[in-house]
């Protein structure tokens, strides 16, 4: 938002002293400082007229959640319940009095419908998920973690958020890793599991967004990428940013082994993303 700001076509239409306020506005914001009139904000916006809210982004709950390094139930809730309505329907039912009351369970056609999204409000409602339970289970996945690392995984590869993807999941491990029980002993492979590349490596890929020890999350991404291009050289899913998307929310960790083998090492390739499922789902065809 700030380069398009001060492009030159820009600088020519607007007066210095508006370009100078925006320059030292843009400082502050980057140095911390939390957004006090947000007509400034309105007036960038308009001016712009970019593809996506600078508003939305700058005064989003997700930084009230994460500022927070001790949240409680009643934080966490005023945080879901900022985010735009259609999230908040999702989220909470209204009692006889018009008050929030949230669902006690977030059902499977929710689950779908926060995945499915590409916006920073749904990775607001993964963190809160994960922050609303830390203390994990010995003997299985926590569903919650496992989903939210897919999701931020996608939208650190198909929207701007790329450009902050690999602070936020150091800060955010920063942050809230003192949450979790340490006298829980948890099995490694309920945080991270090795797989073997195509070219014989192995990579230590997150099962939790928030872990101990977490790994680099670099050669993640970069793995992320190197399947969805193989499927897209497979014909696979379309080469366009729908057809990056539509692979992205295929991908799931307990899979993932099956999917390289399948993608780069099989004699006889699938033909169609609905064949590869089949091929790498540990349900089998369905």
């Amino acid at each position: 938002m700030k380069k398009k700001l001060f492009a030159e076509d820009e600088q020519r239409r607007h007066s210095s002293e508006w370009l100078n306020n925006s320059s030292r506005f843009f400082n502050k914001k980057e140095q911390g400082e939390p957004v006090i009139r947000e007509y400034v904000v309105d007036d960038i916006d308009r001016r712009l007229n970019a593809e996506f809210s600078f508003k939305a982004l700058l005064c989003n709950p997700l930084w009230q959640l994460i500022d927070n390094t001790q949240p409680s139930a009643q934080s966490i809730k005023e945080v879901l319940g900022n985010l735009p309505v259609n999230y908040v329907n999702l989220l909470f039912k209204e009692d006889a009095y018009g008050n929030l009351i949230r669902k006690k369970k977030i059902n499977g056609r929710t689950e779908l419908k926060l995945m499915s999204r590409t916006d920073i409000h749904a990775l607001t409602c993964w963190i809160a998920f994960c922050l609303e339970s830390t203390t994990p289970e010995n003997t299985c996945f926590d569903r919650n973690q496992l989903l939210a690392i897919i999701y931020f995984l996608k939208i650190g590869l198909t929207t701007p958020f790329s450009a902050i993807a690999v602070d936020f999941y150091e800060y955010l491990n920063a942050q809230f890793l003192h949450l979790y029980d340490a006298s829980n002993i948890v099995q490694n492979y309920l945080h991270f599991s090795m797989f073997r590349l195509s070219d014989g490596n192995q990579i230590r890929i997150p099962m939790r967004l928030i872990l101990k020890n977490s790994p680099n999350i670099r050669p993640v991404f970069s793995l992320y990428q190197d399947l969805c291009k193989r499927a897209i050289q497979l014909k696979l899913v379309p080469n366009s940013k729908e057809g990056q998307l539509c692979f992205y929310n295929f991908i799931h960790h307990t899979e993932i082994q099956k999917l390289i083998d399948t993608l780069f090492q099989a004699d006889n390739h699938p033909t169609s993303l609905k064949e590869l499922k089949g091929r790498v789902s540990i349900f089998g065809q369905h």
